[in-house]
């Protein structure tokens, strides 16, 4: 392989490593946002029962 090749193989495979940050930063918020809701939906069917029986 000359250099030409070779820094063409190595630039490509950076490329590929930086897609793949990117898209387990994605997943990562995506699962933090459904967590957040979840969370939400609970406290608020907690609030709305405590408040029912008061």
């Amino acid at each position: 392989m000359n250099i030409e090749e070779e820094t063409l193989k190595l630039k490509k495979e950076l490329i590929l490593l930086r897609m793949n940050k990117i898209t387990k930063q994605e997943n990562k918020r995506n699962k933090i946002k459904k967590i957040q809701h979840k969370i939400s939906q609970i406290l608020n069917k907690q609030y709305y029962q405590q408040n029912k029986n008061a």
